[in-house]
């Protein structure tokens, strides 16, 4: 009896030990999506473009077969694609090859992304003391600034 009751106390103790070991890796995997929080989305030319919010430090990830992603995200998080009407705004300018400049804007910030032939290229960061209406968006006076900052570089 003594020889089963050994058994059967290993047993649960081998038999905890395991439960344990497995609820701590589903806390790593809940705690790493919780690190990588999509803050905003669009679709521009085809290309899935996601900013995330990883624990204050803002990032970018592009899904796209045809651009490729050149540069960082500077601008603090959480941020934010500038729209209007509902629709992340956008303008081109083809006098310089850009086809789409769009404006991300985070805390204390905005940011210029520029869509030019197969690249996607984070511009340039400028500090702001007022932000903008992300809803609103911003005057093209200030796309036509990030478009040709980055394209004399």
């Amino acid at each position: 009896m003594k020889i089963y009751l050994t058994y059967l106390c290993t047993f649960i103790i081998c038999f905890s030990c395991s439960q344990n070991k497995n609820r701590t890796e589903s806390a790593d995997i809940f705690e790493k999506e919780l690190k990588n929080i999509i803050t905003d989305t669009t679709v521009i030319n085809g290309a899935l473009i996601e900013l995330l919010d990883n624990n204050g430090k803002s990032s970018i990830r592009v899904n796209s077969k045809n651009y490729f992603l050149s540069g960082n995200i500077k601008a603090i998080a959480p941020c934010r694609f500038l729209r209007r009407d509902g629709k992340v705004l956008s303008f081109s300018y083809p006098d310089i090859g850009v086809d789409h400049t769009i404006i991300v804007q985070g805390r204390g910030g905005i940011q210029g992304i520029l869509f030019k032939k197969d690249s996607i290229i984070c511009g340039e960061y400028i500090t702001s003391s007022s932000s903008y209406n992300i809803e609103e968006g911003a005057d093209e006076i200030l796309y036509f600034d990030f478009a040709h900052r980055t394209y004399k570089k």
